[in-house]
């Protein structure tokens, strides 16, 4: 008599863009498993939007509880923070908000573990500077800018020239999306408080010399002429070298800000150094094999902004390693051969601004209103496949509704 197949246990750590693909696709192909996902958050966040957040959405807008997206799937979640890993053993520890250590077994194990802000050893940076890269933080620096135009009623034009200079340091996709959002936003919460919006300035700092520097140059000429217009200043070729409370200083010259808000750098979850026998790259990305595995565990696999991939960092590429992680999974465990992974193309579609962004595929540069309908489409086509789509036009019409009280800021 044939002995019946064990069901596999399957542990995803990390519940971003990758880990979620990897769930979401497992379950299409029907694999049967004990499936469990590990974060030490218990919602996602939409990470390409969160600086709309930053400018007046809901959180609920730019973010999904895990609960919502696994309703009635046999998924088992746990709020748990990833301590390290032990291949011999095939386990994983992790600790609670407590601190209390947890032990899971798995089969295939698929190390999600996303990025974190990376700071350069700057003086000042860390303590002082704001970010988005967490619905915590966005909210952090909104609640921020809902303070300096509470404030600014009582201050005088010496005093308001500072108050309002705004400082972004990094030109890449999401230092531009902000400049672009931030500009009209600010000039709305002007008007709403009586101040003139001629003393808002926002300057935009990149190491480069031009913005988006990964992208091609024509990209980065039509976005600097679109940033030019709407009156944001570009410093090219500036590199940060320290923060103060109220000042910022370049390699040559130095600002008074009250906001610098920093989107230079990210590096991979600092965990992955703690887990022995991890080789990184040149680009301290993991080392994975073919089929983005580890190089001697074919069953513990790295996804995301870690593993050292072409157009790793990106949310497209941290889906499309889901996607493929549990494609070999399944056949895996049907006894099939499983193909080598080929990273695919990124698209990239830049919002700057109302109703203006810019798409870029290879060559192919288009810019305008219809880039923009574009990627609000992007946008929603994602949530709607991970949550039923009447949850994302309530959550839409929550958030059109509070977008009228000035961007979330108390109206007295």
């Amino acid at each position: 008599m044939q002995k019946e197949k064990k069901i596999p246990n399957i542990v995803i750590v990390g519940g971003g863009f990758a880990g979620i693909a990897t769930i979401k696709k497992l379950k299409k192909l029907d694999v049967k498993a004990n499936i469990t996902l590990v974060s030490k958050s218990d919602i996602f966040e939409y990470y390409p939007a969160l600086y709309k957040l930053v400018t007046g959405a809901l959180p609920i807008e730019v973010s999904v509880p895990i609960d919502v997206i696994f309703k009635n799937q046999n998924i088992e979640f746990k709020k748990e923070t990833f301590i390290n890993l032990d291949e011999e053993k095939q386990i994983i520890i992790t600790k609670n908000s407590t601190d209390k250590e947890s032990i899971f077994s798995y089969d295939y194990l698929v190390l999600a573990l996303g990025s974190e802000t990376n700071f350069f050893n700057i003086k000042g940076l860390p303590e002082l500077s704001y970010s988005f890269k967490s619905v915590d933080a966005a909210i952090k620096l909104k609640k921020h800018f809902c303070d300096l135009f509470k404030d600014s009623k009582d201050l005088t034009k010496e005093q308001l020239v500072s108050m309002l200079h705004v400082v972004i340091v990094g030109g890449g996709p999401s230092g531009v999306e902000l400049a672009g959002d931030l500009k009209h936003y600010l000039i709305d919460l002007a008007k709403h408080h009586k101040t003139d919006p001629s003393f808002i300035t926002i300057d935009l700092i990149e190491a480069s010399n031009r913005i988006l520097p990964t992208l091609p140059e024509k990209v980065s000429i039509i976005a600097e002429a679109r940033l030019r217009k709407m009156g944001v200043n570009i410093f090219t070729n500036r590199a940060l070298a320290s923060q103060e409370i109220e000042e910022v200083f370049l390699k040559d010259m130095k600002m008074s800000s009250h906001t610098v808000i920093w989107t230079a750098g990210t590096r991979i979850n600092d965990t992955f150094n703690k887990i022995p026998g991890i080789i990184l790259d040149d680009h301290k990305r993991v080392m994975v094999s073919d089929f983005l595995s580890l190089s001697k565990d074919n069953n513990v696999f790295i996804a995301g902004d870690g593993a050292a991939t072409k157009y790793s960092g990106l949310a497209q590429t941290a889906i499309d390693h889901g996607n493929y992680i549990a494609t070999n999974i399944s056949k895996l465990e049907k006894g099939e051969k499983t193909n080598i992974y080929n990273p695919k193309t990124p698209s990239f579609v830049i919002p700057i601004g109302n109703y203006w962004a810019i798409f870029n595929h290879n060559n192919f540069v288009m810019s305008g209103f219809l880039p923009w309908i574009l990627r609000s489409l992007i946008d929603m086509k994602y949530f709607i496949q991970i949550v039923p789509i009447k949850y994302v036009l309530t959550v839409f019409q929550k958030g059109k509704k509070y977008r009228k009280v000035y961007g979330g800021c108390e109206v007295e």
